[in-house]
C-alpha cells in the first residue's frame, strides 16, 4: 500500500470502465492507494469515487455530488448516536444523495464507531470505513488528488496514441470501416457510419452493446440531417446514451450550409466524457476528409461524361442512350437542356466540391461540370418560377437553353450530342446579360433575336456613348432629333415614309438627318451604322 498509481492493477468491470478520469476510480481501487489502518466495517460492493469530501455539517447532502466519499468526525451525531432513527435519517440521506461510501473518523469525538451507525449502513447498504486518528482526513484527500493525476496523465496517453491510430485508418484500403472500427474499440460504443439518405455503410460494436435502430434512430437522423440542424444531436433511452452528428464539409465563412454527406451516430452503455469527445472529433474530422474525397471522386466521370457531351462525341448509340438517361433526373418524357450556372458575385466563393453537390441536387441531374467559374448541367428539369427561386435562394443565378429537339437513336447514333453543343452555346450565351440583369433567364421566355441577348445595363452604357452629342443637345431639340432618328431608321431611309410617320415635310426630314449626322459625326449612308444606331434607339431609356 502506500503507491499512487500502481504499474499492475486487476482489470475492472466494464460497468466501471467510464468515460472520465475518475470514473476509473473506484472504492476498492482508492482502498488500495491509502496507508494501512483503514478498517472496512461494512462492504457493500466496490462503487465508483468521483470526489473525497470531509464534512462535519447535520446534512451536507446539498453540497454533494454523486459517488463522494464522506469523512466525518462524527459531529453531526455527537448528541444523536444513541438514537437509531435519527443516525438511520442521516445515512438515508446520504444514501439518496448517492454517496459511494461513509469515512467515520475516531478522533476527537469518538473512540469506535457507534452500533447505531454501522446497523444503518449495514441497512441501507452504505459502505462504511473506520479511519483511525493517525491518518488525517487531509491525507486521504491529497492521495486522491494523486490518483486522479496518475490517471489523467494515462488518459492523455491512451487518447493521444488512439488518435494516432485513427489518422493511420486513412491510408488504408477501406478507411471509413477502419475508422468505424477503431472508434467503436476506442470509445467502446456501437457505431454506426450512415450515408445522407439514412442508409448504413459500416458499422462497429463491441460484443453485447447494440446500436440505435427503429424510429428512435429515424428520429435522431431528421433532427442531424436538417440544412439549419445542430452539430450534435443526443438522446437517451433505456439507461444508454445516443449521439448523432451530421458529416458536412467545414463551410467558408459567410457561405451557406454545406451539404450533407453522411452521419456518424454511436451509443454508449454510459455517458461519454472528455476522452470520448475527443476521440469523436478527431474520427468525425477525418470522416469529412475521406467523404470529400469519395464526393469528388464520384464527380469525376460524370464531369468527364458531361464534357464530352457538350463538346467532344458526335454521337450516342442506343446503348449510351440509356445511360444518359439514367443520369437524368425527371420525366424521360420531358427534352433536356442546357444550364449554365454562376454564383451570385456579391456572395463569397464555396469549395467547387460543395457546389457541385448542390447543383446537381437543384438541378436534379448526375451531368454536371466545372470550368471557368460556371457549372454547366444538362437536365430535365424545367425552369419554373418556383425552381428559378430555389436557385437564387442557394447563390446561383442560372442561364436555361430551349430544350432538345426529341430524337432518338437510330442506325449509328443520334444527334442529341449536336443538339446539346448548340444549346450550351446558347445558355452560355445568356450569360452576360445574366450578369448584368442580376437574375436567371429562361431562352425560352426571350425573344429570339441579337437584342435579346445582348446585356441591357453594358448596352445602355454603349448606347448613351454612341448617341451622346445627340443627347446633350437642349430637350427640345434633342427630343425631335431622336425622333426623327428613329422614325427614318424604322423607314429604312424612306423620306416619304419617315414624314408620313412624324407628320413633318419629306424636306423638313432629309434636313434634320443632315444635321443629325453632323452632331454624331458619322456617315449614315453606311448600313453596318445604321444598324449600330438602331439598336442604341432600342437600349435608350
Amino acid at each position: 500500500m502506500g503507491q499512487i498509481a500502481p504499474e499492475h492493477e486487476p482489470a475492472l468491470p466494464s460497468s466501471h470502465d467510464f468515460a472520465r478520469p475518475w470514473d476509473s476510480i473506484t472504492l476498492a481501487r482508492f482502498l488500495r492507494q491509502l496507508p494501512e489502518g483503514i478498517q472496512v466495517l461494512h462492504d457493500a460492493g466496490d462503487r465508483p469515487l468521483r470526489w473525497v469530501e470531509p464534512s462535519d455539517i447535520d446534512d451536507p447532502t446539498p453540497y454533494l455530488v454523486d459517488h463522494e466519499l464522506i469523512l466525518t468526525s462524527g459531529f453531526p451525531l455527537v448528541e444523536h448516536a444513541g438514537d437509531a432513527v435519527k443516525v438511520r435519517q442521516f445515512i438515508a440521506r446520504l444514501v439518496d444523495a448517492q454517496v459511494s461510501a461513509l469515512g467515520f473518523g475516531l478522533d476527537p469525538y469518538f473512540s469506535s464507531v457507534p452500533p447505531t451507525v454501522i446497523d444503518a449502513c449495514r441497512e441501507l447498504g452504505l459502505p462504511l470505513w473506520q479511519i483511525p486518528a493517525s491518518i488525517p482526513f487531509a491525507a486521504i484527500g491529497l492521495a486522491f488528488a494523486k490518483l486522479m493525476e496518475a490517471d489523467n496523465a494515462r488518459l492523455l496517453r491512451e487518447n493521444a496514441e488512439a488518435n494516432r491510430h485513427l489518422m493511420r485508418c486513412v491510408g488504408s484500403e477501406h478507411p471509413e470501416q477502419e475508422i468505424v472500427t477503431v472508434l467503436a474499440h476506442r470509445a467502446k460504443a456501437a457505431v454506426q457510419l450512415l450515408d445522407q439518405g439514412g442508409r448504413l455503410r459500416h458499422y462497429a460494436a463491441p460484443a453485447g452493446l447494440q446500436p440505435v435502430q427503429g424510429q428512435e434512430l429515424e428520429t435522431l437522423l431528421a433532427q442531424v440531417s436538417a440544412a439549419q440542424g445542430p452539430k450534435l444531436v443526443l438522446s437517451e433511452s433505456e439507461g444508454r446514451h445516443h449521439l448523432a452528428f451530421p458529416i458536412r464539409p467545414t463551410a467558408i465563412s459567410g457561405a451557406r450550409v454545406p451539404p450533407l454527406l453522411g452521419v456518424l451516430q454511436l451509443s454508449f452503455e454510459n455517458q461519454p466524457g472528455a476522452a470520448e469527445h475527443n476521440l469523436m472529433s478527431t474520427a468525425l474530422g477525418l470522416l469529412e476528409v475521406v467523404a470529400r474525397q469519395r464526393v469528388l471522386g464520384s464527380f469525376a466521370p460524370t464531369q468527364l461524361a458531361t464534357a464530352l457531351l457538350l463538346d467532344g462525341v458526335e454521337s450516342l448509340g442506343a446503348g449510351a442512350m440509356e445511360l444518359f438517361n439514367s443520369s437524368l433526373g425527371g420525366s424521360p418524357r420531358r427534352a433536356p437542356r442546357v444550364v449554365v450556372a454562376i454564383p451570385r458575385p456579391q456572395l463569397p466563393a464555396q469549395d467547387p466540391s460543395h457546389a457541385l453537390t448542390r447543383i446537381r441536387s437543384l438541378m436534379d441531374t448526375k451531368l454536371v461540370v466545372h470550368g471557368e467559374g460556371q457549372f454547366t448541367a444538362i437536365t430535365r428539369s424545367e425552369p419554373t418560377r418556383e425552381l428559378l427561386d430555389q436557385i437564387e435562394a442557394a447563390g446561383y443565378l442560372a442561364a436555361f437553353s430551349q430544350p432538345a429537339d426529341p430524337v432518338r437513336p437510330e442506325g449509328q447514333g443520334s444527334p442529341l450530342a449536336t443538339n446539346l453543343r448548340e444549346l450550351a452555346r446558347q445558355a452560355r450565351g445568356l450569360v452576360p446579360r445574366l450578369i448584368d440583369e442580376g437574375r436567371s433567364l429562361s431562352a425560352e421566355e426571350l425573344p429570339q433575336s441579337f437584342s435579346a441577348l445582348l446585356p441591357r445595363e453594358a448596352s445602355r452604357q454603349l448606347a448613351e456613348h454612341l448617341l451622346g452629342n445627340l443627347l446633350q443637345l437642349p430637350t427640345k431639340r434633342r427630343e425631335l432629333y431622336l425622333q426623327v432618328l428613329r422614325a427614318w431608321l424604322e423607314a429604312n431611309g424612306s423620306w416619304d415614309a419617315t414624314a408620313t410617320a412624324i407628320e413633318l415635310h419629306r424636306n423638313s426630314v432629309r434636313r434634320h438627318v443632315a444635321s443629325i449626322a453632323e452632331v454624331l459625326d458619322m456617315d449614315l449612308s453606311r448600313a453596318e451604322v445604321r444598324y449600330e444606331l438602331y439598336l442604341a434607339l432600342r437600349f435608350l431609356p
